[in-house]
């Protein structure tokens, strides 16, 4: 994630910030229901973390913190993804680059309830409840390819992705957006094994920070977050 501060007549030279998190995990089904849904659940296995912006005590304390960042969601038949919740976590630091669930609600693909063909697209809205608000992610997914890799059947699916951050009133550092970030993405889908193979998503957009402690305000802060996603068996 790179986010950049604005330009303006007192800072011509705008800082920025570059926050790299690497997340290995295991996903499991929790629970198979008669109507074709499931539980699922995501297990943090390791963490590395790295931001230009902070310290190694830092560092050793994020890591730590996002370890116990397990958490739970329910997919219908029809792939839409419901009751996103984590598991036993006792503090929120309530930054976008620290949310585990929600990095993982946006990237999550959503595919589609029965066959398409080629150009066709599906559309649903995700919603992520968080302390104090609630986020709703706006997915469009297009079937762009099908293709033979080595024998084993694949599918691209191009993805676009829409959201408006609102501040959490009972946080300390409130954080939304006047217009849509936006995301772009592609999808690689083994069809011949049933698992997504890869997904990489981009966001884009502008935020306004506001930290009521400090007592400092940062509109129009530019965010650009590089998402990406990899099974492997």
């Amino acid at each position: 994630m790179d986010a950049l501060l604005p330009v303006d007549s007192a800072n011509p030279n705008p800082e920025s910030m570059q926050t790299r998190l690497n997340v290995q995990a295991t996903l499991s089904e929790l629970v198979a229901y008669d109507n074709g849904s499931g539980r699922f659940e995501m297990k943090i296995d390791s963490i590395q973390y790295k931001s230009d912006k902070r310290t190694v005590e830092d560092y050793l304390y994020i890591e730590k913190y996002l370890l116990t960042q397990h958490f739970q969601y329910k997919m219908a038949s029809d792939g839409a993804v419901s009751e996103p919740a984590v598991e036993d976590v006792a503090l929120q630091p309530g930054t976008e680059e620290l949310n585990l669930l929600k990095l993982f609600m946006k990237v999550q693909p959503i595919l589609p309830g029965g066959p398409v063909k080629v150009g066709e697209t599906w559309k649903r809205p995700v919603e992520i409840p968080e302390k104090g608000k609630t986020t709703v992610v706006y997915k469009s997914f297009t079937l762009e390819e099908v293709f033979l890799h080595d024998g084993v059947q694949m599918a691209k699916i191009g993805m676009n992705v829409q959201y408006k951050e609102v501040a959490d009133s009972t946080s300390n550092v409130r954080m939304e957006s006047d217009d849509f970030i936006v995301g772009t993405g592609s999808i690689l889908f083994d069809i011949t094994h049933g698992i997504v193979s890869s997904v990489n998503l981009e966001l884009s957009g502008h935020l306004n920070v506001n930290d009521i402690v400090a007592g400092y305000e940062v509109p129009n802060m530019r965010v650009i977050q590089r998402i990406k996603l990899r099974s492997e068996i």
